[in-house]
């Protein structure tokens, strides 16, 4: 059996019970992780290290920082076919996500080519950053009818304020690549702003104040929630 499992938003704790518990029974963990200029790294690594599952036949799968996708195919379908071959051997499989597992997450195109290959999936929830970080800045993400809209790299304010005539609430995703497009405009708005970066990590950052992030360098696990500026009784 293979398990698609997703490990929350990067504090090790906010995982549920029974992902941890497909972990510790998982005879072989796919994780991920992202490759630059030849230097590799795995935002999860730390987090199956934190669990004790050092002892598990880890194995990372790495995906190059770029809009090109050829190579991520490649990687999706080796991975693929590297877990039917494991699982036929009647071994355990875990592949291992940020976040939630059907929220942006690389799982997706794993799962795609093991429906193909006729590979039986079950998939385990979590908790995504953005209600992460509702929770860290103490607010409702949605409160009696209020609509939500979650979009990722939006690159002008015109695209904002078009979502902003049918939404009260507004969360932009993966910021770091557009923020220097629209961060002068949006911050003469009179709405209200939480910002957060690297979430459940030692290196968490949140303001609700734009201007203390007006010359920060963005990271990639940044978000930002946007809230029309009213309150509800």
């Amino acid at each position: 059996m293979v398990y698609g499992v997703a490990l929350g938003p990067g504090d090790p704790e906010l995982l549920t019970i029974k992902a941890l518990r497909v972990l510790q029974e998982s005879d072989v963990i796919f994780y991920p992780g992202s490759s630059f200029q030849g230097k590799k790294k795995s935002y999860l690594f730390p987090l199956l290290s934190y669990h004790n599952l050092e002892n598990k036949d880890l194995r990372g799968f790495y995906l190059d920082m770029s809009d090109d996708r050829t190579r991520a195919k490649e990687v999706y379908h080796i991975v693929a076919t590297e877990i039917k071959e494991l699982v036929n051997a009647g071994k355990k499989v875990s592949v291992v996500c940020e976040g939630d597992i059907s929220l942006y997450a690389s799982f997706s195109y794993i799962l795609n080519h093991l429906k193909k290959i006729d590979v039986s999936v079950e998939l385990i929830p979590g908790i995504n950053s953005f209600s992460l970080g509702a929770a860290k800045h103490q607010i409702p993400l949605s409160l009696l009818n209020d609509k939500i809209l979650i979009v990722p790299r939006i690159k002008s304010m015109e695209e904002i304020t078009k979502y902003f005539r049918q939404v009260d609430t507004l969360v932009l995703m993966k910021v770091k690549t557009s923020w220097k497009y629209f961060y002068k405009e949006l911050s003469e708005q009179n709405w209200n702003f939480y910002y957060c970066e690297r979430l459940g990590t030692n290196e968490e950052y949140i303001t609700t104040d734009l201007e203390k992030i007006s010359s920060r360098e963005i990271p990639y696990f940044s978000l930002l929630i946007i809230k029309k500026n009213h309150i509800h009784d």
